[in-house]
């Protein structure tokens, strides 16, 4: 990562304020001055006395409860990110107040962009239960109009029993899966969700989280700068 950047991520100002920081002589990289952007890695970078982090961009998984919601201030509800150490952080892909499961929080907006972004269609996974049998799953392999006159891309179903199922979906629209039952005339009883790509929620407790991994961290950008290459062959 760059010194700049690095600056900028510590929340010690601008760009602009890190260029002129650097050419004043503000800035230690391993106790010595440098007068130019430059990469970091695991240096010791110093800036008005203060140690910086060399490593600002943080990724976590959490396995949010019911009741909580993925926002950071509500007059009602429980925010997920109190759960967080870390509260300077975004949503990968909101979930209601009664879903539960996978969460992904991040303060890489480049990535939480494209992860959320619907045209770079990564797939979410959930597990479901419906108040009505489910016996025909082809509306969803065909894509479930929603909203009167929205198409929904198709959908991946697999039912364990006639009322419990797991779906994968490459959408992200507001309420998808609750909209597709309803326009089969069902409704969605619970929503889990246990894996977003191919990171999977795991054993993780209910209300407790884990750092990403640089392999997980490492998927997650192979497979929107992949899903990248085909919008731009499009």
């Amino acid at each position: 990562m760059r010194l700049i950047d690095i600056f900028v991520l510590n929340k010690c100002g601008s760009k602009k304020q890190a260029k002129k920081a650097i050419k004043k002589g503000l800035i230690q990289v391993n106790n010595k001055i440098v007068d130019e952007d430059i990469d970091i890695t695991d240096e010791t970078v110093i800036y008005d006395s203060k140690i910086l982090d060399s490593h600002p961009l943080k990724y976590y998984i959490i396995h949010k409860p019911s009741g909580y919601v993925c926002a950071n201030k509500d007059p009602h509800d429980p925010c997920l990110i109190t759960l967080l150490p870390d509260e300077n952080l975004h949503y990968v892909g909101r979930l209601d107040r009664d879903t539960t499961g996978l969460v992904i929080l991040t303060n890489d907006l480049k990535l939480r962009k494209r992860l959320t972004l619907p045209e770079f269609h990564i797939p979410r996974t959930y597990a479901f239960t419906c108040l009505n049998p489910l016996k025909d799953i082809t509306p969803f392999k065909e894509g479930i109009t929603i909203d009167g006159d929205v198409k929904c891309l198709p959908a991946i179903v697999e039912m364990t029993s006639e009322y419990e199922g797991i779906i994968t979906l490459e959408e992200g629209r507001y309420h998808e899966i609750k909209k597709m039952f309803l326009s089969l005339n069902n409704k969605i009883t619970s929503l889990h969700r246990i894996m977003y790509g191919d990171i999977s929620l795991g054993d993780l407790e209910s209300g407790t989280y884990r750092i990403l991994t640089q392999e997980e961290i490492n998927h997650l950008k192979d497979i929107t700068r992949r899903s990248l290459c085909n919008i731009s062959k499009k």
